[in-house]
């Protein structure tokens, strides 16, 4: 991923604020994102992202996603909308306010709302486990 970790950590950090607890799910999948993505100190750099967005309000949240979505590499703005939505659901539960958030971050993005009902569609039909609050 080309894409700054701090960007990256910036929309991860929202994804958690949209539920509001950095939950021992959460940190795991961002360990193996970590991982994966071969960021040593993600964990460390979404902590601080966390702390800077817990007093915000949501037009803060959106003002700030806007400034980081500014910084994402070309092309990986569905990456990291995806990314979001595996966070989101890493507890195995989807609630209302998170799939609102999700559409909110692909705005941000420059994702069409088609683009991500899909991407939304396709996460949902292959996780198996995941409950979907009405």
């Amino acid at each position: 991923m080309k894409t700054d970790k701090k960007v990256l950590a910036s929309f991860l950090a929202a994804a958690v604020w949209a539920d509001g607890e950095y939950d021992e799910f959460e940190k795991e999948f961002v360990t193996d994102l970590a991982g994966e993505l071969e960021i040593k100190d993600l964990d460390d750099v979404i902590n601080k992202e966390i702390a800077a967005t817990e007093k915000m309000d949501e037009d803060a949240i959106a003002d700030y996603l806007e400034s980081a979505a500014k910084k994402v590499a070309s092309g990986e703005g569905e990456g990291i909308l995806t990314l979001c939505l595996q966070l989101m659901c890493a507890d195995a539960f989807l609630a209302t306010d998170e799939v609102e958030n999700f559409f909110a971050f692909a705005e941000i993005l420059g994702i069409d709302e088609e683009e991500a009902s899909t991407i939304l569609d396709e996460y949902v039909d292959e996780e198996e486990d995941l409950i979907i609050e009405d």
